[in-house]
Formats: structure tokens, sequence, C-alpha cells
């Protein structure tokens, strides 16, 4: 297996040089069991572009009993900075990556659990006292700003004491925790098949000049002197990460793995460092297959247009 870099045709995905031009990314991954569950995965097919992720699960339960465990999907935390913005998403504020799922082909109804975290603590229910929106990142500045304006003096007060505002500003510093779950029955000795899919949170920059010009970034996108001459075009450049080594909470590796990239467009490029062999399947898209695979690597590619 090599470290490979795919090149194709023109240009799309990267991380800022600075935060004044452009919308960060934000990392998110696949479900997630109960620890210890003896649940195996049979095959993963999955689909990463920078608008759109779908993935397809087979899981399999090798034990002669019915196996009832929780199923999760993480969101990545969310916390406000004014100098930085994320990329698109819904309007949703706890949705907010669109996300659906089906088992066996049918729409199930998960349940949403959306928390204030600060240092460690939990601080939803004096966030929800203030009035405030736990998710302050989809709120906006403006939102917060109104909506602090009606919090007691004494009630602010508190929260500014306790850390949850900044000082004198209505910044929050709590960060924005989400995850859907639900409880999925795995019938002895069968196949479960789980899809999901959802709109990343990719990074998005209006140029993509000088865009390797920082060694740091030349390394984490495996960029060759083709790309950083390619970065050196005005086009859009956008990020996309996908957490894929961290999960693991089903038994064994997984049996079959199928990858699929999509730059989106012939002329973009797409660049990312990744351990094997991508093979270019399509005017956009490139795919990468393995038996008993296990992940060691999360994708984190960038698309120049």
């Amino acid at each position: 297996m090599r470290k490979t870099l795919m090149v194709i045709a023109a240009v799309v995905t990267v991380a800022p040089a600075s935060a004044d031009d452009g919308a960060a990314a934000l990392a998110a991954g696949g479900i997630v069991f109960t620890h210890g569950t003896p649940v195996q995965m049979r095959s993963e097919e999955l689909y990463v572009s920078p608008q759109k992720v779908r993935v397809r699960f087979e899981f399999f339960n090798p034990t002669k009993h019915d196996i009832t465990t929780l199923v999760a999907f993480p969101l990545p935390d969310l916390e406000w900075d004014p100098a930085v913005g994320y990329g698109p998403m819904t309007r949703d504020p706890v949705n907010f990556v669109g996300f659906t799922v089906t088992v066996d082909g049918r729409w199930i109804k998960f349940q949403a659990e959306q928390r204030a975290i600060l240092k460690g603590r939990d601080v939803t229910k004096l966030v929800n006292d203030g009035g405030l929106p736990v998710n302050a990142v989809s709120a906006g500045r403006r939102a917060l700003s109104e909506k602090s304006k009606p919090i007691a003096r004494n009630k602010k007060a508190e929260m500014v004491k306790l850390g949850i505002l900044e000082d004198d500003t209505e910044y929050p510093n709590w960060t924005t925790r989400t995850r859907f779950y639900w409880t999925q029955v795995f019938a002895a000795g069968k196949t479960t098949v789980i899809e999901h899919e959802y709109q990343p949170v990719s990074g998005n920059w209006n140029t993509s000049r000088n865009l390797f010009d920082d060694p740091k970034l030349a390394r984490q996108y495996c960029a060759k002197p083709e790309i950083a001459r390619a970065a050196a075009l005005t086009g859009p450049a956008y990020q996309t990460q996908y957490v894929l080594s961290t999960a693991k909470t089903w038994s064994g590796p997984i049996r079959q793995f199928h990858l699929t990239l999509d730059k989106l467009k012939p002329g973009n490029v797409l660049s990312l460092c990744w351990d094997g062999v991508l093979k270019r399947t399509g005017p956009t898209t490139f795919t990468f297959d393995a038996n008993d695979y296990v992940p060691t690597r999360d994708i984190d590619m960038v698309v120049l247009e």
C-alpha cells in the first residue's frame, strides 16, 4: 500500500490561509454502537463529495439471539468564534447537516440530543433559562444580541461569572454538542442494512491563490508541485473531512470496504493524503476498495475549482 496523491484536471478543496478569506470545515463521520456490541460490519460503501456524504452499511449478527443496542450519529462540535465562520449548514439549528437514515429501506425517526458544554460541564439548563439558543453558531451574532437583551442583569452577571458569556459581550463560551440516536434490533443470524446521508460542513474560500505557499497545508494534502501551481489559480476551493478511523464500535474489521470520492466537475482538482491506490472511475470520481479493512486515516480532502 502506498501513499498516493490524486490529481484530476483542475481545482477544488482547501483549508483557508486566514479566517478572513473563507469558512471552516467540520469533520463528521459514520454511526457508532454501544461498546462491546458483537455485530460485524460485512460491508461499507462510502461516498464523499464537498456537497454530500452517503454511507451504506451491511451489519451481520453472528449470534443465535437478537441484539438490541443504541446506535448514535454524533455531529461535530460547534464552538463560537466571531473571527471564524463555518461552511454551509441547513437552517435547522439541531439537524444542521440535514441528516437522514433508513434501516432495511425504511425511513426511521431518530431522537436528537443537543447540549451546551462548558469545560466538561453541562450548562444547557443555564443557557435555556437565559433564553439563549444552544446552537449559538447557527443563531448568529445578531440573534444572540437580540436574545441576550431581555436577560435580567443579575442573570447575565451570573452567566458571566460562570464563564458562560464573555464579560460585556453576548459572545457564548460554551460548545454545542449534538447527536442523533435510535434503538436498533439486529436479528439473530441476519443482515441489517443501514443507510444514511447528510450535507458535510465543507470549508469554502473564494480563491485558492497561493493556498499551498504554507508548507503545513502542502503536507496536510500531500500537495505536489503540480497541485501548488493549480492552487495559484483564482477559482474557489473547498475542504471536506470525514472521520473514518475512530469509530470501530462493531466487532472485527470491515469485511468489504468501497470508497468513492467525487470532485463534482471534470475540470476540478482533488488532492488528499491516502494510504492505498485510488482508481479513476469516471470524469469526477475516484474509488478505493479493500477487504478486511481497518481504517487508519481519516479523509481530509481539498477540491480546487
